[in-house]
């Protein structure tokens, strides 16, 4: 997977879908929220509790190549909130790992 999103909008989306997600958790799994790029530019950011499940859309600046991954989902909140005002988030992922570059900050 390979996206562009303004930091903003990456911001938005992942506050309410991270409200779903509890910090300490017995199923691992449930503290991620699943990011799914395709290749109409459009990235799904969805998280759940099992009881309850939330959905974001948001456009991409653009998507270079389709793809989706799970990461903690408070993690890449802190993060995304550190990152410059105004500036284009990259989300880039290679041996299941992500990786968010903006400006000269890459996480």
């Amino acid at each position: 997977m390979k996206a562009t999103i303004e930091r903003a909008t990456l911001l938005r989306c992942l506050s309410h879908v991270q409200s779903v997600v509890e910090r300490r958790n017995t199923i691992p799994i449930l503290s991620n929220v699943l990011i799914d790029a395709s290749d109409g530019g459009s990235v799904r950011v969805m998280a759940t509790d099992l009881d309850l499940q939330v959905v974001e859309s948001m456009s991409a600046s653009s998507v270079e190549q389709a793809g989706a991954i799970t990461v903690s989902a408070h993690l890449l909140f802190d993060i995304a909130r550190k990152l410059p005002e105004g500036s284009q988030v990259s989300l880039t992922t290679s041996d299941n790992r992500l990786e968010v570059k903006a400006g000269r900050s890459n996480f």
